[in-house]
């Protein structure tokens, strides 16, 4: 994973500032309100960017699913498989939940207000934690699986562990992620 997000994040740390004095509007494309004219005239109608609206909201889940999956593999590793799958299925939910909220902030356009971070960054680095909470997700949902099927047990736990671990790691990643890029230019830099 760490080869994937220097390769999603190379060609736009350098491109410019990384944070700006300026307002940054990101547009979501498809679901855009931005606006043109034949005369070349623009207008944007952005949300701006709230430090506790969805982002905020889907970073909980992400972080709160987590330490849910983290439980999970405790009680796999005392044996209780059926409680670890539990705690697990409440886990991949709950991520799916955080990553839907984080998508519906990524999806119309978004105003930040200076000082922020480059939207570009912003997106990139969004996008690499979005895939990484998906390949995590996928992987625990496997072994949540082949738990419930009685193939991976707490003797034989054929790598469930290694996936808790990594879903531990997709939560603190995303943790740092919002209290870096998202949390840290709107609070630091308020007048």
């Amino acid at each position: 994973m760490l080869v994937f997000w220097i390769g999603s994040l190379a060609p736009v740390v350098g491109a410019g500032p990384m944070v700006s004095d300026a307002q940054q509007i990101w547009s979501g494309g498809v679901f855009s309100n931005t606006t043109g004219s034949f005369r070349g005239d623009q207008g944007v109608s952005a949300t701006k960017f709230e430090l506790v609206g969805p982002m905020l909201w889907g970073s909980a889940l992400i972080v709160l699913a987590g330490v849910i999956g983290w439980i999970g593999g405790g009680q796999f590793h005392k044996n209780r498989s059926w409680i670890a799958a539990g705690l697990a299925a409440v886990a991949l939910g709950l991520a799916a939940g955080g990553a839907w909220f984080v998508t519906g902030q990524w999806s119309g356009d978004t105003a930040f207000e200076p000082p922020a971070v480059d939207v570009n960054v912003l997106y990139m680095a969004t996008r690499s934690a979005l895939i990484q909470l998906a390949v995590g997700w996928i992987l625990l949902a496997i072994y949540t699986v082949l738990a419930i099927a009685g193939f991976s047990t707490a003797g034989r736990p054929l790598g469930y562990h290694l996936a808790v671990v990594n879903w531990a790691i997709v939560a603190i990643v995303w943790a740092a992620l919002y209290l870096g890029l998202y949390a840290s230019p709107s609070v630091f830099g308020a007048s």
